[in-house]
């Protein structure tokens, strides 16, 4: 009876010391899958160059121009203000670091006139047709996984069809080489965020000699994925010419 008395406390007696050592060897155990987990877990998107975008654009030309007639005794005095449209964008690549890029643009901006002649003188308002055209090649360094500068060369266009309110003639078009540096950064797995500044030979309007001259532009935005391939988008440049959009991007060649 002594033998069984003095067992039976002893095996009690392992109990208390072995549950804690068992579970110490199992949350040291599971210390290195956790830290192995972790940092796939948090690994963000990368910079993603395959993609098609539709947005809404704005624009404010905020220009004017003057057209003079002898024969008419005729004077026409045009101010260009802001309006909107839809604007077309694309990307494709990069293959070892290069890669395509298009867009195009098309905006209804209004306009206001003052027509002087000989009948006396007469204000008139209406819509003119801002469309632009860009397209090149690009080529992205990568900094860091989600970090890129890229660099671009494009051909751009720009046409201001305008009409006609008394038969003067403010319609003017040119094409020319442009080029741009920029930044693209993801940060985590929703968010892009870039920058970018751009010289282009076609970005600032004179209405009365009808001509196109060089301008700078400088410009900041935003894609935020809505579901994983799918992302809202927004866009700010400033120039001669000010834009805005917000539109929808959608990738290509979603893994």
């Amino acid at each position: 009876m002594d033998k069984r008395a003095d067992s039976t406390p002893s095996a009690a007696g392992c109990l208390p010391h072995t549950r804690p050592v068992s579970r110490a060897r199992a949350v040291l155990a599971a210390v290195p899958l956790l830290l192995l987990a972790r940092p796939v877990l948090a690994v963000p998107d990368e910079v993603r160059y395959s993609w098609v975008e539709i947005s809404y654009l704005g624009q404010d030309v905020g220009t004017s121009g003057t057209q003079i007639d002898p024969a008419l005794s005729q004077q026409v005095d045009v101010d260009a203000d802001n309006g909107d449209g839809i604007r077309f964008r694309g990307m494709l690549g990069p293959w070892k670091n290069f890669y395509l890029f298009g867009e195009f643009g098309s905006t209804d901006i209004d306009d206001s006139a003052v027509i002087s002649n000989l009948q006396g003188q007469f204000n008139a308002g209406d819509q003119f047709d801002l469309t632009s055209l860009r397209g090149g090649l690009g080529y992205r360094y990568p900094v860091t996984y989600t970090l890129d500068i890229t660099a671009e060369v494009s051909y751009d266009s720009l046409d201001f069809d305008f009409g006609s309110f008394a038969g003067e003639n403010f319609d003017t078009d040119d094409q020319g080489i442009g080029g741009g540096l920029g930044v693209r950064y993801v940060l985590g797995k929703n968010l892009e965020l870039n920058a970018h500044a751009r010289y282009t030979a076609v970005g600032d309007v004179d209405l009365t000699t009808r001509e196109l001259d060089d301008d700078i532009l400088f410009g900041a935005g935003f894609a935020y994925n809505l579901i994983r391939g799918l992302a809202i988008t927004g866009e700010y440049e400033t120039g001669e010419i000010d834009s805005w959009s917000l539109g929808f991007r959608l990738d290509i060649f979603e893994d």
